[in-house]
């Protein structure tokens, strides 16, 4: 009973005299003060660890490299170091992430890179063998070209072959070849062309290869210099070679100025290996890197990549100067005694609205070629950018250039979406240009600023002494303007007005007359069309249109013969239904009134391998693996 009791009055205990008399009771209150703790510390590094990922501003510096200041190439690999290197984008991660919050969502473009901007003659005596095809920018300079010619023989260089053929009229035949491709990886077809020597005993072909080892690809030139006077019998004379892309080149006074590009790949840079930031050159006894002395700079650099000009001798490949211009870019003159070179940087300008105005700019750099080394005769700097090499021409002392001046205003909303390409358009402030600068002291002494219509474009120009002819479109319509360049004191220009269509290139064909080669009034359409001078502009003459048509813009694919006031081209109809893949040579006769097609035959090829040439009564006309020939003329 008194159990029973006792245990009663135990179950009517108080809970809270139960819990307070639990041995564990003071041990509890500890552990979450503990836990607590642990939980705050934690939190409190996670606070700095976020603020440290947050706001630790980026590196915006270069990578040292100090360690090269011994090195012979120490200042351009300084140069190199700070043009490669990518700064961060953003400030921080807070930044970067808070712009991510901002723009979720919505489409972007590309990131625009800060430095993104929107380019006849007959060497041989009369008596010489040699008979000059190509119609050259300077007399007395020959362009390398695919097709070349003597008193007996056509020379074609087929894709990757020398072809010799004999010239005989209906019975024309080959009669020897080399094949120039020895299973080299990924060859540039495009990019070979060659010379023949005024005696016709040498060809020197210029060609582009690509090289793959160890999964990298990489790019070299090829001067070959073959000896041709046994067609039966070709042999291989000398070699020479130089990493990098084959741009353009020209032979005078027995010497090859051969103009190469040199891209440095950041994936690739490596500066204890000179090869991946300065271009190779190979005379056959092995490859050595251009002399540090030789490379040279503008102030402004934007572009990773070298133009090399290299002077080789005609007959032994003999290296006999080297220079190679840092951030160049692609187009080049060469006139009888100078070479002029393009460097195009932006001019940026922040407005008070927050917008950036950035100007497209030119630097061209003058060289003289004539000495046993380039010597650099000066600079001048004009807004806008140069199409091609035909639209610079020296003259008597005044280098006169037309460029394509192109403002461009990017709102900061935008201004990290627009793409590179985008800059290089009409952007409603686009218009064409005109400067003469004289080579005594680099200095601008006559311009004609924004001549054409508001966003029209430089498309092609053609110089003639003291006069000019330029083409500026935008869509499909033509302003041909004739420049009077006599006086550069008062230069006057006549403006044909609008006409369908714009040419690509424009061709001084002689009498007063000028010829057009482009589109007419469709993208899809071809038009050779014949100008002739008036006394309030240029009067279109008579054209020669086809539709759904391609044709080559390569200006060298053209035969012009002003004598006989013939052009020959290769063209492609691409109407399939009716023409599926007509690949066809056409060459068209001027004949004072009107352009009369007297040859149009298939000729298998793309457009800019064709060549064609008339001699005496006969057009011989050459494409890939095909040629033809047709009578013209009685």
């Amino acid at each position: 009973m008194k159990k029973k009791n006792w245990y009663q009055g135990l179950s009517l205990a108080d809970d809270k005299y139960i819990e307070e008399a639990h041995p564990q009771h003071n041990i509890r209150p500890k552990r979450n003060k503990a836990i607590l703790s642990c939980i705050a510390a934690c939190a409190c590094l996670a606070l700095i660890f976020c603020n440290l990922w947050l706001f630790v501003p980026y590196n915006t510096e270069p990578p040292d490299v100090s360690k090269y200041a011994q090195s012979e190439y120490y200042g351009i690999i300084q140069k190199i170091n700070a043009l490669t290197f990518q700064p961060p984008r953003y400030k921080n991660n807070a930044q970067k992430l808070w712009s991510a919050i901002k723009t979720f969502g919505l489409k972007t473009g590309t990131m625009l890179e800060d430095n993104a901007v929107p380019a006849p003659g007959a060497p041989a005596g009369s008596d010489a063998p040699y008979k000059e095809i190509t119609d050259n920018q300077v007399q007395g300079i020959t362009e390398a070209d695919r097709i070349k010619r003597s008193d007996t023989h056509i020379y074609y260089l087929d894709v990757d072959k020398l072809r010799i053929f004999l010239i005989d009229k209906e019975n024309t035949c080959e009669v020897g070849n080399y094949s120039l491709y020895h299973g080299e990886n990924n060859p540039s077809f495009d990019q070979w062309e060659f010379y023949l020597s005024d005696d016709c005993q040498t060809a020197t072909i210029i060609s582009q290869h690509h090289q793959t080892e160890s999964d990298k690809i990489s790019r070299y030139v090829r001067v070959l210099s073959l000896d041709v006077s046994d067609p039966a019998n070709i042999t291989k004379k000398d070699e020479f070679t130089i990493t990098g892309a084959y741009l353009s080149s020209r032979l005078t006074d027995g010497h090859i100025l051969l103009l190469t590009e040199f891209t440095i790949l950041r994936e690739d840079l490596d500066f204890d290996d000179v090869s991946t930031f300065l271009p190779q050159i190979n005379e056959g006894n092995g490859a050595y890197p251009i002399p540090a002395s030789h490379v040279l700079s503008p102030e402004r650099l934007n572009e990773s990549r070298y133009t090399v000009v290299l002077k080789l001798d005609e007959n032994s490949l003999d290296l006999k100067g080297t220079a190679a211009y840092l951030s160049y870019s692609q187009n080049v003159y060469v006139s009888k005694e100078h070479l002029f070179l393009t460097h195009v940087f932006a001019d940026q300008k922040e407005n008070e609205d927050g917008s950036t105005t950035r100007n497209a700019m030119t630097e061209i750099s003058c060289l003289t070629y004539g000495g046993d080394t380039f010597e650099v005769k000066g600079s001048a700097t004009v807004r806008g950018y140069v199409k091609d090499q035909w639209s610079m021409d020296e003259y008597q002392g005044i280098l006169r250039v037309f460029t394509t001046t192109n403002a461009t205003i990017i709102s900061p909303r935008h201004y990290e979406n627009t793409r590179p390409d985008i800059l290089q358009t009409a952007t409603g402030q686009s218009n064409a240009s005109l400067y003469c600068i004289d080579l005594a002291t680099f200095e601008v002494v006559a311009s004609v600023i924004d001549f054409a219509p508001p966003r029209e474009e430089v498309q092609s120009v053609r110089f003639d002494k003291n006069t000019a002819y330029v083409c500026t479109s935008i869509e499909l319509s033509d302003p041909v303007f004739f420049f009077d360049l006599s006086d550069l004191a008062h230069i006057t220009y006549k403006d044909t007005g609008t006409i369908e269509g714009f040419s690509t290139s424009l061709i001084n064909l002689g009498n007063g007359y000028l010829l057009g080669i482009g589109r007419g009034d469709r993208w899809s359409s071809f038009k050779v069309e014949v100008y002739e001078q008036t006394s309030d502009g240029v009067r279109s003459v008579c054209s020669y249109e086809l539709e759904n048509t391609q044709y080559a813009t390569e200006y060298k694919s053209y035969y012009v013969d002003r004598e006989h006031q013939l052009v020959g081209i290769g063209i492609k109809h691409t109407n399939y239904i009716s023409n599926p893949h007509d690949s066809r040579y056409i060459l068209l006769h001027f004949d004072g009134y009107d352009l009369v097609e007297l040859v149009n035959v298939r000729l298998e090829g793309d457009n800019i391998f064709k060549r064609g040439v008339y001699i005496d009564g006969y057009m011989y006309m050459f494409g890939v693996d095909d040629f033809k020939v047709e009578k013209v003329f009685d």
